[in-house]
């Protein structure tokens, strides 16, 4: 249960939790559906070996090619103490209470009350990380994330007051998309549509913590707009090409890493990965310290443009190390 319960790949109890809720007998190119539906694009690399090989028993291959689940249709699994203590020790990150009520988190407080944490957020050291992170714990701070929360789920507009970092204070009715996390600034940004835009839909990206003011209009779209398409219009022709040797886990805290780019994966040998990764100008210099941390378990293949880049960074470093 240790492997299965991870912190980096929460979504694949989820997925697992829905096969054994389906039907016994499941064809491998529906499973194969399944995963990729459900987790990360890459996720089959990982998970189908496990579901349909000697790994975890979920399966067994019957002939004409189904596969028969192992399990019972009425299985359930209960809480481990292992998860208990992994639940408790989420509950210590300041972030954690962004997504909660003070209600609602002390009630699921009190459900993990006498369980000991599995970590402390004192056991971990952040290198290449800015210090001036979002302040998670200021009211006003979870007031305007929990509405954007909801203006998500409700498809509603919302009239937002935005402080540039210039202090230029501007204000504009946005539709919110999405909620993002960036490890190296450690800073919630929102992705946003402007209403009204004559520019088509351009996404917007607003840090929370410049956010000074959220109104809700009452105003609410059908469903939100496939911003996806508008966020490929803004990445560089080529994308970044990298090889992942996978050792000491690489392949995995790569694809943690890298998990908010669109990228894809495939294996080209033993222990050795091919991701591609796509971005835009706003996003190169992030991209660029984060493979730099991988060292030499990540190579840098293409493209020519970012190798320079790359090279242009290394010699500025090297020239401030011989100062």
């Amino acid at each position: 249960m240790a492997e299965l319960f991870s912190e980096v790949y929460n979504c694949y109890y989820q997925v697992i939790q829905s096969l054994i809720r389906k039907k016994s007998c499941i064809s491998e190119k529906e499973l194969k559906y399944h995963i990729q539906e459900s987790c990360f694009e890459e996720s089959l690399l990982y998970l189908l070996p496990r579901l349909t090989e000697e790994g975890w028993g979920f399966y067994e291959k019957k002939q004409g090619g189904l596969l028969r689940s192992r399990l019972s249709p009425d299985f359930a699994v209960p809480l481990t103490d292992l998860q208990r203590a992994y639940l408790k020790s989420i509950l210590l990150d300041d972030k954690i209470r962004l997504f909660f009520s003070d209600e609602e988190f002390g009630e699921i407080n009190a459900a993990l009350s006498g369980v000991e944490p599995l970590f402390m957020p004192e056991d971990f050291t952040c290198f290449d990380r800015f210090s001036d992170r979002d302040d998670y714990d200021d009211p006003l701070y979870r007031k305007h994330f929990q509405a954007i929360m909801a203006a998500i789920a409700d498809c509603e507009y919302l009239d937002i007051l935005y402080e540039s970092r210039f202090q230029h204070r501007v204000r504009h009715c946005y539709l919110p998309y999405r909620l993002e996390y960036s490890i190296k600034n450690d800073r919630f940004r929102l992705l946003a549509v402007e209403a009204g835009s004559r520019r088509g839909q351009r996404v917007e990206t607003l840090n929370l913590s410049r956010i000074r003011e959220i109104l809700p209009t009452g105003r609410t779209e059908r469903r939100l707009p496939d911003i996806n398409r508008a966020l490929r219009r803004s990445y560089y022709h080529e994308p970044v090409r990298i090889l992942i040797r996978d050792q000491r886990n690489a392949l995995e805290r790569a694809m943690l890493q890298f998990a908010n780019y669109e990228k894809s994966t495939r294996k080209i040998d033993k222990d050795t990965y091919e991701c591609l990764i796509y971005y835009n100008k706003s996003t190169e210099t992030e991209l660029l310290i984060e493979i730099l941390s991988f060292g030499p378990m990540i190579k840098v293949v293409g493209s020519e443009n970012f190798l320079r880049l790359l090279k242009e960074r290394l010699l500025r470093q090297s020239a401030l190390d011989a100062v």
